[in-house]
């Protein structure tokens, strides 16, 4: 399983490009080459993100955003994606608007539509639930539900959030180890977010449900801080990669 950061963790640092780059230079220097790209201001142009993971030695492996983002400007995700070199571009969240029966089929529609968008640019399409999402609507599980009417379609599984559902990680990484294409690890103490290791998360068999399951890929997030940033990121990459040896 390769570990790598989800670039979300530094969104006030993604300002410009200057800014950009650097921060790719930090997260390069941490000792990691995949990534998962969010929250880079748009007003950086998509070559210019493409250029700074070059410069970084770096690679994307996928972009993420709110589906009501990526639905409002779809043209700017499938190309930032394209340009980074993304292979699935990642959409989270059951809208408010289709948190209903009916809504969840006619989510089903419009996300079976984006997969065959994405499909004709060589692109895949995956799904970030949240804490949410897992709630029943209409006596189903929508990320149950999503997944099962979309075959096409693979899961970024949170773990922050699945936890937070009371759900077991390590069972639920088992049961759906043919959707998950990567995993985020994020953890919290007293409701705040720290480095992955550091919070109140019960980690233990979640590493080696993930090798057992065959996950590719795993990234650190962090979104706030109380320290550097990248400090914090650090200290979760080496956590994870310590909790991966273990096993």
């Amino acid at each position: 399983m390769e570990t790598g950061v989800q670039i979300s963790s530094l969104k006030p640092l993604l300002l410009t490009e200057e800014q950009v780059r650097g921060a790719f230079r930090k997260v390069a220097a941490m000792g990691c080459e995949a990534v998962q790209l969010q929250w880079i201001d748009p007003s950086v142009p998509a070559e210019a993100v493409a250029a700074a993971l070059d410069e970084a030695g770096l690679r994307s492996v996928s972009v993420q955003d709110f589906y009501e983002s990526v639905r409002a400007d779809r043209e700017y995700y499938i190309r930032l994606n394209g340009l980074t070199g993304g292979k699935w571009l990642c959409v989270s969240r059951v809208p408010d608007r289709l948190k209903s029966r009916p809504g969840l089929d006619e989510y089903v529609r419009e996300l079976r539509a984006l997969a065959a968008e994405l499909a004709g640019q060589g692109q895949a399409l995956c799904f970030h639930p949240v804490a949410a999402d897992y709630a029943p609507i209409g006596g189903l599980c929508p990320v149950d539900y999503l997944l099962e009417q979309l075959p096409e379609m693979a899961c970024c599984l949170d773990l922050y959030h699945l936890n937070k559902t009371g759900a077991s990680m390590p069972e639920w990484i088992r049961a759906h180890a043919d959707r998950i294409c990567m995993l985020h690890f994020k953890d919290a103490k007293g409701g705040r977010l720290v480095p992955a290791g550091q919070g109140d998360t019960d980690w233990r068999g979640v590493a080696q449900a993930c090798l057992e399951a065959r996950i590719p890929l795993a990234f650190v997030e962090q979104e706030t801080w109380e320290g550097d940033p990248f400090e914090c990121l650090q200290a979760a990459l080496d956590w994870l990669n310590g909790q991966i040896a273990a096993c």
